[in-house]
């Protein structure tokens, strides 16, 4: 019997049930925070220095499902604040005076789409994590050492601040104990955001992050965890005085 469905919602609906028994207990989520550390480089004359990191945050929401049994891909959606600072003068002449200190942060929501590899030491495991992440910038601010500061504005115009749309890879590694992950990460942008015309190439964010993770779902998995660790940790536990 052939079927035909010519309604690509419907046909994901199917997908989604003939595979309902895959996916069921094989997923996780759960809230995702922490601290960034991020530059997006601007080598002009007008720009003095080298030292442009900025110390923003993160949060949002991710999700793990099982590939097999080492094996994981873990979706997101984070919004990350990240940006980058600039001493800002004239590298064309010797005098230092009116040098002033200038700084942007953003607010991106990012997508990354990881592959997570386990590594199960019973107690804990360790894993690697890499994979692409595309960016949207939301919405920004300059801010000067004389504390004026303005909007920044994305675009592709010559007149904007930074291109709205970015993406790049990521890489990194941490470890689990239970439904807890901690991570780090070095992200890697590959595209240029400058709408300088010609681009600026090296304006590409560098982004190395921390974070902490709680997972939710999958109560066969946290129970593996604990008849594995748990349980056989307090068995053995020796007997305490009596108190009393």
């Amino acid at each position: 019997m052939r079927i035909s469905v010519r309604n690509p919602g419907i046909a994901f609906i199917i997908i989604l049930t003939l595979n309902s028994h895959f996916s069921i207990g094989q997923v996780r989520f759960g809230p995702k925070l922490g601290l960034n550390f991020s530059e997006l480089p601007n080598n002009t004359n007008f720009i003095i220095g080298n030292q442009h990191i900025y110390n923003g945050y993160h949060f949002g929401v991710i999700t793990e499902l099982r590939l097999s049994d080492h094996l994981y891909l873990q979706p997101g959606v984070i919004i990350t604040n990240k940006g980058s600072k600039y001493n800002v003068g004239n590298n064309t002449v010797t005098s230092a005076t009116g040098y002033s200190n200038f700084q942007f942060s953003c607010f991106y929501a990012d997508i990354p789409l990881n592959l997570k590899y386990n590594f199960d030491f019973r107690a804990f495991k360790l894993f690697l994590i890499a994979g692409p992440q595309v960016g949207l910038g939301l919405n920004g601010k300059w801010e000067a050492t004389y504390k004026a500061s303005s909007k920044v504005h994305f675009g592709s115009a010559p007149e904007d601040d930074f291109k709205p749309f970015d993406y790049g890879i990521s890489f990194g590694g941490g470890i689990e104990i239970g439904r807890i992950q901690l991570s780090s990460q070095y992200y890697m942008g590959l595209k240029s955001l400058s709408t300088s015309i010609p681009p600026l190439e090296e304006q590409k964010y560098k982004l190395l992050n921390v974070s902490a993770s709680y997972l939710f779902g999958n109560e066969r998995v946290y129970r593996d965890y604990k008849s594995k660790y748990l349980s056989k940790h307090r068995n053995n536990k020796k007997p305490g005085k009596k108190r009393f």
